[in-house]
């Protein structure tokens, strides 16, 4: 008779957010099977070359499951995408160097709890363009890699979006185990209204650099929503329904990008938080439908700006000549130095030539397609403007145009 020790044991890892993942090993004896070969599954439908699995488009209905993505052990992909396939249900993958998952562009509503618990190296992923709800989404979804007692934090997570979906809100403590992003990406969501749980969840990543809150169909933004986000250097707010600037932004002095298009603004002037925000380089506030007047001192204190779009504004008649201007500790008037420049397509009459302190520094500007006046007060757009503007054009692969 041969003599076998049979061992059987079932250890649970006990998450954080309640789920349990079973481990087993039975049958451990003298007698050996031969191993099952590894699936093929995914480089049979997918192309596997150079790290990288493209499923892109393949009209692919169904997840691969564990055992298929156990076939890519050998392979060690690093990057996967399953873009624009009709995908439903997301499960969970199997232990891979994947630090790269586009999963955007699919029917996405629903996502498996710990569905990346065994991606430790993952990095970015986009979930965009799907149809995930508040609902289906939480920190159990995002729970992070497995350690010894449960769940650690994504060490390497830098890029989450989730744009383009159905989030009315955001569940707390979504963002748990990735502490460290960099860049997130909450684009074309009916937030409408930003509460405390979402605040709380988008503030605890305070070292973000980059927020995207794009066509969110939001009115304002809450005071503490940027408290913690020392770190954060761009901001893109556009296509909401602000008609002032949000006072929130004097919380984000370290921001370098900020995009204001398309809101309903109707005026600019020196009481708006845009006058804290010192090292601002690039600001855009084009596609202001109700924008009609930008007064003096409006952007004093951009120091540091270099790019400003302000145009295909059909209202802006009035731009005053001061609207850059701020003054130093000695009380002499200081302008930024611009480098672009953008004030075409709006309903100005008149450029004034003291906007701007040294028209020279300009690489790159345009103030065409406005209802200029013929008259004295634009005299200097032809004698001095229009051939700087070709000098610029004929230096430079942009094209200059009044």
């Amino acid at each position: 008779m041969v003599s076998c020790q049979f061992l059987s044991f079932s250890a649970f890892f006990v998450l954080l957010f309640g789920v349990k993942i079973s481990v087993t090993q039975v049958d451990v004896g003298t007698e050996t099977t031969s191993p099952e070969p590894l699936s093929t599954a995914i480089c049979t439908t997918c192309s596997c070359a150079d790290g990288v699995v493209n499923c892109m488009n393949l009209n692919l209905t169904v997840f691969f499951e564990i055992p298929d993505w156990d076939g890519l052990r050998d392979f060690q992909p690093l990057s996967v995408n399953l873009s624009q396939n009709p995908i439903t249900h997301v499960t969970r993958i199997s232990k891979l160097p994947i630090r790269e998952l586009n999963l955007s562009n699919c029917d996405i509503q629903t996502l498996e709890d710990g569905s990346f618990v065994y991606l430790e190296d993952l990095a970015v992923l986009d979930l965009s363009n799907n149809k995930i709800s508040t609902s289906a989404i939480n920190k159990k979804v995002f729970a992070g890699p497995l350690g010894l007692i449960g769940p650690v934090n994504f060490k390497n997570m830098q890029y989450l979006s989730l744009a383009n979906n159905d989030l009315h809100s955001l569940a707390q403590d979504l963002f748990l185990f990735m502490p460290d992003l960099l860049h997130l990406d909450l684009s074309d969501n009916p937030l409408a209204f930003i509460d405390q749980v979402t605040m709380g969840a988008i503030s605890d990543l305070k070292y973000l650099k980059e927020l995207k809150l794009s066509n969110c169909e939001l009115e304002t933004l809450p005071d503490g929503l940027l408290r913690r986000q020392r770190k954060l250097r761009r901001l893109d707010i556009s296509n909401n329904r602000f008609t002032t600037i949000p006072s929130v932004l004097k919380e984000a002095p370290s921001l370098t990008y900020l995009n204001l298009d398309r809101t309903p603004i109707q005026t600019l002037d020196s009481n708006t938080a845009l006058c804290n925000l010192t090292k601002l380089q690039e600001l855009s506030l084009s596609r202001l439908s109700r924008l009609q007047n930008v007064s003096a001192g409006a952007l004093a204190g951009l120091g540091d700006l270099t790019i400003l779009r302000m145009n295909y504004n059909p209202r802006l008649t009035n731009l005053d000549p001061d609207f850059l201007v701020s003054k130093n500790e000695d009380d002499e008037e200081v302008w930024p130095n611009l480098s672009e420049l953008y004030l075409n397509n709006n309903n100005l009459s008149s450029i004034d030539s003291a906007i701007i302190d040294n028209w020279k520094e300009l690489v790159a500007a345009d103030f065409s397609t406005n209802p200029y006046v013929c008259d004295c007060k634009n005299q200097w757009v032809v004698d001095v403007l229009v051939p700087l503007l070709i000098t610029m054009s004929a230096n430079s692969s942009i094209n200059n145009m009044v």
